[in-house]
């Protein structure tokens, strides 16, 4: 299954497009292309650090911010480069936060871009880390699932901070949701999609509304005790689903199958 995720829109399904879209800019961008082939030579030479330095490098810090959000895309997609995606993304989570702080109130609006972009390679981060999407030749450890959670977490902590609209927030609650059921918290996964289904209905985005419950019901199932209930709970969002018949609710009625075949293996 084929999921593209990037913090930038509103629902799942506009999430996937758009992220897709920033991946195939590529070839539109010889800039960003000659700056990961930069950024790959070094690492076959030198160190991670080293190509770090490289990046911080590049410009003014919207600057640096945006093309080491470029990297994080580029070695999910392109290169199949868990690792280097991991490395990249949380320097350039760091980068964007720090430089946020240092210029305070001396440049607000600045620094609320910044963030922005931190916030985004956090879901990046934490979606991409996440083995629900089943994607191939993309081999998760404990410690990137660690590694997915907290950036789930701060994700979230900046959806708040910066005041993100409701579907910014419900997308935010559920990939932290998304994340507890990887890790087995099924009792976490359920509160927080909870959260996300009452934010979308905030947005008034009915079809991530049915999704939410289904991943409740995903949940259920998954751990065991309440199976029934969560059948249940699955199906009425499939049959709710169904009901929208839209793409966005078809899309979803297709995840949600997908992700239950992998937490029911």
């Amino acid at each position: 299954m084929k999921m593209r995720m990037c913090i930038q829109v509103c629902t799942v399904l506009c999430i996937v497009l758009s992220a897709r879209l920033a991946a195939d800019q590529e070839e539109d961008d010889p800039e960003r292309a000659r700056i990961l082939e930069e950024v790959k030579t070094i690492l076959r030479g030198g160190d991670t650090f080293e190509a770090i330095e490289f990046v911080n490098s590049q410009g003014e810090p919207e600057i640096v911010a945006d093309r080491y959000f470029d990297l994080v895309m580029d070695f999910y997609w392109k290169e199949r480069a868990l690792s280097e995606l991991i490395v990249f993304a949380k320097a350039g989570i760091q980068y964007s936060l720090t430089k946020a702080q240092e210029l305070g109130e001396e440049d607000s609006e600045k620094a609320v871009k910044l963030r922005s972009i931190g916030k985004a390679m956090a879901y990046n981060l934490a979606s991409f880390t996440w083995p629900g999407w089943n994607e191939e030749g993309i081999i998760l450890s404990e410690g990137d699932l660690a590694t997915g959670l907290d950036a789930a977490k701060l994700n979230l902590r900046l959806a708040h901070e910066l005041s993100k609209p409701a579907s910014a927030v419900s997308a935010a609650h559920w990939v932290l949701g998304a994340q507890y059921l990887a890790g087995g918290s099924c009792d976490e996964a359920i509160e927080a999609f909870a959260l996300a289904r009452e934010k979308a209905r905030e947005a008034d985005d009915a079809a991530s509304e049915w999704m939410n419950l289904g991943y409740i019901g995903i949940a259920r199932i998954t751990e065991g005790s309440e199976k029934t209930e969560g059948e249940k709970e699955f199906r009425e969002a499939i049959e709710g689903l169904q009901r929208i018949d839209t793409k966005d609710a078809q899309f979803y009625m297709e995840q949600l199958e997908s992700v239950l075949e992998v937490f029911s293996k």
